[in-house]
């Protein structure tokens, strides 16, 4: 018995020894005021190996599509220096930002938060600026759908979102379709060549909608002619009368998980374990996935306080080739988190 205890130290020494340890000389860096004109702006953050095993980067991700990371490709040995490279395009984005990278890689820690932040400085603005997405009718929107953001369960969402009219003739813009839980209408109803109009929108949650994010598809009629348009709402609990002390509160073991690289023809798979670390019941009110190539199994839709509740994610089998970065949002009666986000990213080829 006593050598099996040295043989279990013995290795679990080795294992140690043998460790990779990346050690990021700076974690946040702030580019001051930059202006938009000016383009993009760069930085390397500097990373040191201070274990005993190379360092391999497997995977970086930005928290917005305006930041593109470059990262050190090789394996970077012991002693020896890597970097990650965040790289942030102010282009339309002017103001305050605060991006997160997060770095994947074989060393302890395994997952590293970087940030880069910083103020943007705007150019001078013209119309098309403030209205950059062109809808097939030649209407513009500062958007490029309607989006009403967030709304209560129960309640009426209502929203007012300007048009510009860049088709170069006038337009008459009306509804049709619309479902009884959605009101649309447009003022003014003609809207002048390079004019502009207000968009009307009220959503009844209390009559549609699932919590989370929910996506529609309303038509325009501009000119006789029909153009479907997306329209999105997020519906999320009412926790305004909710005792926070006694609230349930969930917590992952794990949020990340890197599936490597499968063939279409097979399965990928992992199970989050979600607990309940408050006081009441949880309450799951909906899982789902940005792509459709992921799929959820069965779960509990209740967690009793101190439990853990198992949730499946695979890929699907026969699934579409390519890199897959899979974000799954679990909305819950969690006042301090009621969308939980996991990820579940590699590449299926």
């Amino acid at each position: 018995m006593r050598g099996l205890f040295f043989i279990v130290c013995f290795f679990s020494f080795l294992t140690g020894y043998s460790q990779a340890v990346i050690r990021f000389e700076q974690k946040v860096h702030d580019f001051g005021n930059i202006k938009e004109i000016d383009g993009t702006v760069s930085y390397d953050f500097i990373f040191v190996n201070d274990g005993k095993a190379p360092i391999l980067i497997k995977n970086v991700e930005s928290s917005c599509g305006c930041t593109s990371p470059e990262w050190s490709r090789q394996p970077v040995l012991p002693g020896k220096k890597g970097f990650v490279k965040a790289t942030f395009d102010p282009k339309d984005r002017p103001s305050h930002f605060d991006k997160t990278i997060t770095v994947y890689s074989n060393a302890q820690p395994a997952v590293v938060e970087l940030k880069i932040k910083g103020n943007v400085e705007a150019r001078t603005r013209t119309v098309l600026d403030d209205y950059p997405y062109e809808l097939p009718s030649g209407l513009r929107l500062p958007v490029d759908h309607i989006s009403l953001m967030k709304v209560k369960k129960g309640e009426v969402k209502q929203m007012a979102i300007g048009v510009y009219n860049n088709s170069g003739k006038k337009q008459k813009v009306t509804f049709v379709g619309l479902p009884a839980h959605i009101k649309m209408q447009i003022e003014p109803e003609e809207v002048d060549i390079k004019g502009l109009a207000s968009l009307n929108v009220s959503y009844n949650a209390g009559m549609h909608g699932e919590y989370g994010l929910n996506e529609e598809t309303v038509t325009l009629l501009v000119d006789g002619k029909k153009y479907p348009t997306r329209l999105s709402v997020f519906v999320e609990e009412d926790f305004e009368k909710t005792d926070r002390a006694t609230a349930p509160q969930i917590q992952a073991e794990k949020k990340y998980y890197n599936f490597g690289t499968v063939s279409a023809d097979q399965s990928a798979r992992f199970v989050y374990k979600l607990t309940n670390t408050g006081k009441s019941v949880l309450k799951i009110h909906r899982v789902y996935a940005n792509d459709k190539r992921l799929r959820m199994g069965n779960y509990a839709k209740e967690v009793q306080p101190g439990a853990t509740v198992e949730l499946p994610v695979e890929t699907v089998k026969g699934a579409e080739q390519g890199k897959l970065s899979g974000l799954i949002s679990v909305i819950t009666n969690c006042p301090s988190s009621p969308e939980t986000s996991l990820r579940f990213y590699g590449e299926i080829k």
